[in-house]
């Protein structure tokens, strides 16, 4: 007999698999460890913000995701650490990702896309009352024209229905 955090471990799996392929690489899982998988490492193709050096930001387009799930999940919150250099209010310096209020509802896709925004600078993501890191806070509040840097990843559902979700490639064609 399965344990909770088994079951939802391997539902969470699935999810992360299908969002992946809706994505359409744009989200890559790069390793999976644990049966079933307690620790992924993801790469997000997207626009993010590695360094802002003299007030100048250095962009990377392949910002990396160690998500990593405790022995008490989903009553305890996953761990989500940068493994690429990120300059963003919700990034303490350690580089963990400030994820907000967890809730045990709260499934694996649906984190991997707000961590997705989250590394886009999605404006909706932003809590200017708790920030982790508060030079990125202070640079990002002067520079709210440039936000979102990317929006790869906010669905955009078909008119259809019963079609899977698509996936805004750029503002230029979705407008």
């Amino acid at each position: 007999m399965s344990t909770l955090r088994e079951r939802r471990l391997l539902h969470d799996q699935m999810s992360l698999q299908r969002l992946v392929r809706e994505t359409q690489g744009r989200i890559e899982i790069e390793k999976v460890e644990g049966d079933p998988a307690s620790l992924y490492i993801l790469a997000f193709h997207c626009r993010s913000i590695a360094t802002v050096l003299s007030g100048e930001p250095t962009y990377t387009r392949l910002p990396r995701v160690r998500i990593q799930f405790p022995a008490h999940y989903p009553a305890e919150p996953p761990q989500a650490i940068m493994l690429s250099p990120i300059f963003h209010p919700h990034v303490w310096p350690n580089r963990t990702l400030c994820l907000g209020k967890w809730s045990p509802a709260e499934k694996l896709d649906s984190l991997v896309l707000r961590i997705a925004s989250i590394l886009v600078f999605d404006p909706a993501q932003f809590n200017w009352k708790s920030v982790a890191n508060h030079e990125a806070a202070v640079w990002a509040q002067h520079h709210p024209k440039l936000f979102p840097l990317d929006d790869l990843f906010v669905p955009v559902p078909e008119v259809r229905v019963g079609n899977p979700v698509t996936w805004r490639e750029d503002k230029a064609t979705h407008g």
